[in-house]
């Protein structure tokens, strides 16, 4: 029985020691990002520009450093629909019903880690979207100073969502199923896990 006990002891030892120690970092005037949503039509392009007064002012994130690549819980940004603007009631409409807002009023971007590479930065980011998630590997810059700044652009496929796209005058106009998602999260960080 005690050589059991032992053996348990030396197993449960080497797996907390095999978990990563993860650090906490808060991100705080989250106000000062951007953030815009924009795609084509077959006639002309359209922007979503979301409003930053609906950021949390402050967001605890945890993070890990394990040589080039970082590891983050928590780091995610929540995009309350109702925040976007996209130039006009009835194209908010359209846009906001593209997505299903009324059942999913909130597109989450979560960021699971960053990787170093030779040319700057890629971000391994989980998009929840109109009740579906999808991973997405992309570059991003960071850019230091009074405020950190995290650039980066997402495309992503609307039709991976099985999302239905707003026809315009019969049909005529026709939203193209790309959309791009850029953003410039800014804000100032407590923590230098980010050079």
């Amino acid at each position: 029985m005690k050589a059991l006990l032992n053996l348990l002891f030396v197993l449960s030892g080497s797996v907390l020691l095999g978990q990563p120690n993860f650090g906490e970092a808060t991100i705080s005037e989250l106000q000062s990002s951007t953030l815009r949503v924009s795609g084509k039509t077959n006639v002309t392009g359209f922007s979503c520009f979301f409003d930053p007064a609906y950021f949390d002012p402050q967001k605890k994130i945890a993070y890990c450093n394990q040589g080039d690549l970082i590891l983050l819980r928590n780091a995610k940004l929540e995009l309350n629909l109702a925040g976007f603007n996209c130039g006009g009631k009835a194209i908010n409409k359209d846009f906001r019903a593209m997505l299903q807002a009324e059942q999913y009023p909130v597109i989450i971007l979560n960021f699971k880690q960053f990787n170093r590479v030779e040319r700057g930065y890629e971000a391994l980011v989980n998009i929840a979207l109109a009740g579906q998630q999808h991973t997405y590997t992309i570059p991003v810059e960071i850019i230091a100073g009074d405020l950190k700044h995290l650039k980066g652009i997402l495309k992503l496929n609307i039709s991976d969502y099985n999302l239905e796209l707003p026809k315009k005058l019969f049909g005529l106009i026709k939203i193209k199923e790309v959309i791009a998602i850029e953003f410039d999260i800014a804000g100032v960080l407590n923590a230098e896990f980010l050079e």
